[in-house]
């Protein structure tokens, strides 16, 4: 294989690497994202079915 095709292909599997490298980051960070969001979301339906949920609630209306 003649150098100037070796190096176009070294230039286009590092490319190549460069964008898999690219959509594994954006793949990663929306699942980090998406966990976030189950994690919050689970959060805060523990906390309404706590009684802290009551208590906060029952000084909001000016009880406490």
């Amino acid at each position: 294989m003649p150098d100037d095709e070796k190096r176009r292909f070294a230039e286009a599997l590092e490319h190549w690497a460069e964008a898999l490298n690219a959509i594994r980051a954006r793949d990663r960070a929306e699942a980090i994202a998406q966990v976030e969001e189950r994690r919050s979301m689970h959060l805060m339906r523990a906390f309404h079915a706590s009684a802290l949920w009551e208590h906060y609630a029952w000084k909001r209306r000016g009880q406490g």
